[in-house]
């Protein structure tokens, strides 16, 4: 039976191996917590566009980012539908707007669209930024029926729905969360008075910490520099989602859009062409240009992205600093391996083992950790910080790597043990 050296070194001096697995942990800690917000990022970019029930998304060519989309005329969105390929067209309306935060909330018939004038004094809460989104309340645009159910309730202008993901910072009357005890409450959105007449879950974008849905006339009342009549999005239904590029072929055709007009892979940049007044985008597309935004054309993703770089430097440097000293501590008992004929590759594979010994003990309580962590971070941000196998997978090779590398780099002291320094 082979003695597992590379163990017994490691518990052989208790203390140095409990600032290693120390060390490691740390470091393992801020590549989870980098790659977990990095994660985040992604998911609320993109949140809004995965509720929404489209193969093809019609947009302007402008568009920036989701807050940022500009618009086009809302004909276009009708001459999709004329296409038999076309199950259903319908405009999607979505800006920032601002909402005062009620100061008390006071319940309501839901059913009666009259503003009581004395609202408006009840209402002298603070002005935030609202992602405020109109849809058809006879025919929601959203692919969750939850949404859609409550969007029924929007018959009329003065009638919003508020998002229970919302910060506190927008009034809730229990100075937490919006919830049925909101439900009634009248405030501002924009320059008219509206009332809270339902609630529903999907989260906030990266522009807003808050988000409402309305009606479409509900939306241009609040946000009354867009008319009817120029959509944010239009959000085309296939009756074969497979069929998605050659229709997107043929509406360029009908648009009189050259192909050579279009951008070319993710570039973000708003372009300027006189012909042009919509961008047609399969829905792997839309997703894909609004994370590649934020990610990689945003300081906020790429912070998150070298953090992930910063914390295996880290970590290579403290792993490094304990096994270049467990071997300078242990030069002569290398050197008697050494003269008792075992090579240098035996050697360097006791040395590489216990760097990812080192990897593993370091990475199980980290795990644990930075699970807690995780949800410690979304219940205090709202940001979704989600554990998930891959970024478990993904972080578990990193350490181990790091590891390795920091075995790699140490090993240059192991080569120095001679025999001859036993005599």
């Amino acid at each position: 039976m082979k003695t597992p050296l590379a163990w017994k070194n490691l518990v052989h001096n208790k203390v140095r191996t409990t600032i290693g697995v120390a060390g490691v942990s740390f470091a393992v800690i801020l590549i989870f917590m980098q790659l977990g917000f990095l994660g985040g990022i992604i998911h609320t970019a993109t949140q809004i566009y995965d509720a929404l029930e489209f193969d093809l998304m019609l947009r302007s060519p402008a568009y920036l980012h989701l807050t940022e989309a500009r618009s086009f005329p809302r004909s276009r969105v009708f001459q999709a539908a004329s296409l038999p390929e076309v199950e259903h067209a319908q405009p999607f309306y979505l800006g920032l707007s601002e909402w005062q935060a009620p100061a008390a909330a006071k319940p309501g018939p839901s059913d009666d669209s009259s503003l009581s004038p004395e609202s408006a004094l009840e209402a002298e809460g603070d002005w935030r930024a609202i992602i405020t989104m109109g849809t058809d309340p006879q025919d929601p645009a959203f692919n969750r029926e939850d949404i859609n159910q409550e969007a029924r309730k929007l018959s009329d202008a003065t009638f919003v729905l508020v998002d229970v993901k919302s910060k506190k910072e927008y009034g809730p009357a229990n100075k937490e969360k919006f919830s049925e005890a909101d439900i009634g409450a009248e405030t501002t959105l924009g320059p008219q008075r509206v009332r809270i007449v339902g609630l529903f879950e999907l989260g906030t974008g990266m522009a807003s910490n808050g988000a409402c849905l309305t009606n479409p006339a509900g939306y241009i009342r609040a946000c009354p520099w867009q008319t009817i009549d120029d959509v944010t999005f239009g959000l085309l239904k296939l009756k074969d989602p497979e069929e998605a590029e050659s229709v997107r072929q043929k509406l360029l055709d009908i648009y009189g859009i050259p192909s050579s007009n279009e951008q070319s892979g993710l570039s973000l940049a708003p372009v300027n062409q006189s012909n042009t007044n919509v961008e047609i985008l399969t829905r792997q597309q839309a997703l894909d240009r609004e994370e590649h935004r934020w990610v990689h054309e945003t300081p906020l993703g790429q912070i998150f992205t070298l953090g992930v770089w910063v914390a295996l430097f880290v970590g290579v440097a403290i792993v490094y600093q304990v096994l270049s000293t467990d071997i300078a501590n242990m030069m002569g008992e290398y050197a008697t391996l050494k003269a008792m004929g075992y090579g240098a590759k035996y050697l360097t594979k006791v040395v590489l083992m216990q760097a990812v010994l080192l990897a593993v003990v370091g990475y199980i309580p980290s795990l644990i950790i930075s699970w807690g962590l995780y949800r410690l971070v979304e219940h205090l941000s709202g940001m979704p910080m989600n554990m998930t196998p891959g970024i478990a997978a993904l972080v578990l090779v990193l350490a181990i790597v790091m590891c390795v590398l920091s075995g790699l780099a140490a090993l240059r002291k192991l080569y120095q043990a001679d025999p001859a320094d036993l005599f």
